[in-house]
C-alpha cells in the first residue's frame, strides 16, 4: 500500500508514477511478512542472549524534537492529517442565523467564522480573540432556481461531448491538475498532502453550507432534466466541485510563485487551473446535478478558502478577504463562464455590487503544522 493509502480521493491515481508495485509495503517503505511465524522463527536465530543494559541503536537515535511541531516528519500521513486539521479547524465556526430576513422574509443566512487569537492560551486559561464573519451566504428565491432550469436544460446538448470529462470528474481531479502542474507521488508526496488537506478544508466550507441553505437538485424541480450521472445526496447549492477545483487552484498557483517560478510562467499556470477549475464545475451543470448559481457560489467559496488556507500555511498574522454571496439578488438568468466574480489577469476576486459583497478584511493566524507542511511542498517545486 502507499503511505498515502486511506485518504479519501485517491482512487484516480492508478497509473501514476510511483504506484505500481507497492502492494504489501509499509508506511516506511519496508515489505511487510506475509506470515508472522517466520519473524517469529527469525529472531529466535539471531536475537542472542538479552543484556543487562541495552546499549539503544545507531538506526534512530537522535533525541525526537519537541515543541509545537513535534517529530511531524515521523509520522504516517494519515496522523498527519489529523493534525493538520484540528489547527484548520479549531479556528472554524459555522453558525445558522434562524431569524428570518432577506427579501422573501423567509431565507436564513449561513456563515462561516474565524477566531483571530490575541492571546495564547496558559494552563487552564483559554485563548483571548475575537471572531468574525468569514464567508457568509444565502440561498436564492425558489422563482431564481426556477429561472435557472432553463440554462440547466440548454447545457444538456453538451452532454455526448463532454460525457468521458464528466464521468472522469466525478472523483478529486489529481488526473487533471497534474496535467497543468507536474505532480508525482514519488516526487510531490508532500504537495500531494497538502492538496488533500485543501480538499478537506473545503469539504468542510462546502458541506455545511449545502446543509444549511437546502437548495434542491435541478432533477426535483423537473423530470425533464434526466442527469447523465447519479445525482449526490446532498443540497446543490455551493457546488462542491467548483469549490473543490477552484481552492486547489489558487493554493496550487501560490505554491509554485512561492517557489521562485518566473512570474509569466506562474500567470500562465494560475490561468490555466482557473480555467479548469471553471470547465470542471460547469461540467457538473452539463451533466443536469448543478445550476449555474451553484458553480459561481463555489467559485467565490473556493477562492476564499484558497486564499484563507494560504495565509494560514504561510506564516504570521495576514489578512484575507471577507465575503458575501447573497443568492435572493443573484440574477434567475445569470450564467457561469469564470470569469464573472474572478479576473485572470490580476487574480483576483472582484465584487459585484448586487450579489457579491466585499466585507472588512478579517485577520487569519499562523498554522504551525500547515506551515512545515507548505514548506515540505515547496521544497519539492524546486
Amino acid at each position: 500500500m502507499s503511505t498515502l493509502e486511506g485518504f479519501e480521493g485517491f482512487e484516480g491515481f492508478e497509473g501514476f508514477e510511483g504506484f505500481e508495485g507497492f502492494e504489501g509495503f509499509g508506511a516506511s517503505g519496508a515489505r511487510s511478512p506475509a506470515n508472522p511465524s517466520a519473524l517469529i522463527a527469525h529472531r529466535e536465530g539471531i536475537v542472542g542472549s538479552w543484556p543487562a543494559v541495552w546499549p539503544g541503536t545507531a538506526w534512530d537515535s537522535a533525541a525526537i524534537a519537541r515543541g509545537v511541531l513535534g517529530p511531524l516528519q515521523r509520522w504516517d500521513p494519515r496522523i498527519r492529517r489529523f493534525l493538520f486539521e484540528s489547527e484548520l479547524l479549531a479556528s472554524l465556526y459555522f453558525a445558522v442565523d434562524k431569524t428570518p430576513g432577506g427579501a422573501s422574509g423567509t431565507q436564513q443566512w449561513a456563515t462561516l467564522w474565524n477566531f483571530n487569537e490575541t492571546s495564547g492560551a496558559t494552563g487552564q486559561t483559554a485563548p483571548g480573540g475575537t471572531w468574525s464573519p468569514f464567508v457568509t451566504m444565502t440561498r436564492p428565491t425558489e422563482a431564481i432556481l426556477l429561472q435557472q432550469l432553463d440554462l440547466v436544460n440548454g447545457y444538456s446538448d453538451l452532454r455526448n461531448d463532454r460525457a468521458r470529462e464528466i464521468v472522469d470528474q466525478m472523483s478529486p481531479q489529481f488526473a487533471y491538475w497534474a496535467s497543468v502542474v507536474p505532480l508525482y507521488q514519488a516526487r510531490h508526496p508532500r504537495t500531494l498532502e497538502l492538496v488533500q488537506m485543501v480538499l478537506r478544508l473545503a469539504k468542510y466550507a462546502e458541506m455545511n453550507f449545502k446543509h444549511a441553505l437546502c437548495v434542491r437538485r435541478p432533477h426535483e424541480y423537473s423530470p425533464q432534466v434526466q442527469p447523465m450521472i447519479q445525482t449526490p445526496i446532498h443540497g446543490s447549492l455551493p457546488s462542491g466541485h467548483s469549490t473543490e477545483a477552484h481552492a486547489v487552484a489558487r493554493v496550487l498557483g501560490k505554491l509554485i510563485e512561492s517557489a521562485t517560478a518566473p512570474a509569466a510562467a506562474t500567470l500562465q499556470l494560475c490561468q490555466q487551473l482557473t480555467r479548469q477549475a471553471a470547465r470542471i464545475a460547469i461540467n457538473r451543470t452539463v451533466a443536469g446535478v448543478h445550476y449555474p448559481v451553484d458553480s459561481l457560489a463555489g467559485q467565490m467559496l473556493g477562492l476564499a478558502i484558497g486564499e484563507y488556507f494560504i495565509a494560514r500555511a504561510t506564516g504570521g498574522a495576514k489578512k484575507v478577504g471577507s465575503w458575501t454571496f447573497d443568492g435572493e439578488a443573484y440574477p434567475g438568468s445569470g450564467d457561469f463562464s469564470g470569469s464573472e466574480i474572478y479576473d485572470l489577469m490580476t487574480d483576483a476576486m472582484n465584487p459585484v455590487p448586487t450579489y457579491l459583497i466585499k466585507n472588512t478584511d478579517i485577520t487569519v493566524n499562523e498554522a504551525p503544522g500547515l506551515k512545515w507542511l507548505w514548506g515540505k511542498a515547496q521544497d519539492e517545486g524546486k
